[in-house]
């Protein structure tokens, strides 16, 4: 993807091929090891959780852009999320995680789109989108927060661990952690695109 020599690309394709699945899981794998890598980090503390949560999303902009490279026409970043998604949702995600998912990869799809799957600016701007699927897990703590804490998995975490969680996600703060998706899926982006810049382009990889 690129805001310039565009037509060093080859023609947007119209269907996807066994290759662009490939693609798909090569980068989704990716994608997801980074992300639970860092968020790993979150069963110190809650507050570790949200440092990690925000780390993770600039991070997995490295690997995601890269995806983008390989992006050609409508679909594959869909797939995409429903393959992610359907792994976090399998780890123990809220269903409802899910549907955000692919809300946010059908959003990000038409920025594409309106980019030609071509500008790197779109593609920025297009993560950004996509790094808002990081509150649907958290959103039945806005309309179901006792059911959320006494969840199986969330009851995996500990007593004192779901305390402290409690106290710091009041509403005022996740609606902070909501806005934060979008700026640091922007940092995010922007280094993906630094690094395929720096990196991945002198070694053929973008």
């Amino acid at each position: 993807m690129s805001t310039q020599h565009t037509d060093q690309r080859p023609g947007i394709e119209l269907r996807m091929s066994p290759r662009d699945l490939i693609n798909i899981g090569i980068f989704g794998a990716l994608y997801i090891v980074t992300v639970f890598a860092i968020n790993m980090l979150g069963f110190l503390n809650p507050a570790v959780m949200l440092i990690a949560l925000a780390a993770s999303i600039v991070a997995a902009g490295v690997p995601f852009m890269l995806f983008l490279t390989r992006v050609q026409h409508a679909g594959m970043v869909t797939v995409f999320a429903i393959v992610t998604a359907g792994l976090l949702t399998l780890t123990g995600h809220p269903a409802i995680g899910f549907v955000i998912t692919v809300l946010c990869a059908l959003v990000a799809e038409i920025v594409l789109w309106f980019g030609r799957y071509r500008s790197r600016r779109a593609g920025v701007v297009a993560y950004a989108v996509y790094s808002m699927w990081y509150v649907g897990p958290m959103l039945p703590i806005f309309y179901d927060r006792e059911g959320y804490f006494s969840s199986e998995s969330m009851q995996q975490m500990g007593a004192d661990y779901l305390e402290q969680m409690d106290r710091l996600l009041s509403p005022a703060v996740l609606i902070g952690f909501t806005v934060s998706t979008v700026i640091f899926g922007l940092l995010g982006g922007l280094l993906g695109v630094r690094l395929l810049r720096k990196h991945f382009e002198k070694a053929g990889l973008a």
